[in-house]
């Protein structure tokens, strides 16, 4: 297991995020109730389960996407982290068909951590940086 919140978030970056990604890495590092919040989920994403799905969506949509952490922030129970993803629309997302562009969305992550394992995260990004290559608006 990590040993810190900062090795968790990395996992969650480089293992279960990165391509291709690998589901079972959430058993491992996120509480069962663990619950996301960002700018494309409006009724937020709760539980392992919704964030699988969650996360099988980001394998389809873009199969060779990278979620690159920039740099972290250790507080007490909480890991505050810059990221770059990168990637391909090879794939249906968010009902848009695949266009074949690539994407670069910048953002920030807040991680709450709980008993060595993810309980929440805050995700902060522009969904125009994410929506526009896929010719979503709105």
């Amino acid at each position: 297991m990590p040993s810190t919140g900062t090795d968790l978030v990395h996992l969650y970056y480089e293992q279960f995020l990165t391509a291709p990604g690998d589901l079972t890495v959430a058993d491992k590092i996120m509480t069962d109730d663990v619950v996301f919040r960002n700018p494309i989920s409006p009724d937020g994403i709760h539980g392992i389960a919704e964030y699988k799905a969650f996360a099988r969506r980001w394998y389809v949509g873009f199969p060779d996407r990278v979620f690159t952490v920039d740099d972290t922030v250790e507080y007490g129970d909480k890991v505050a982290a810059a990221f770059t993803i990168t990637g391909t629309h090879l794939g249906e997302f968010q009902g848009a068909k695949p266009t074949g562009n690539p994407i670069v969305v910048n953002g920030m992550n807040l991680f709450r951590i709980r008993d060595g394992r993810i309980q929440d995260v805050q995700a902060f990004f522009d969904s125009v940086q994410l929506h526009r290559p896929l010719g979503i608006t709105g």
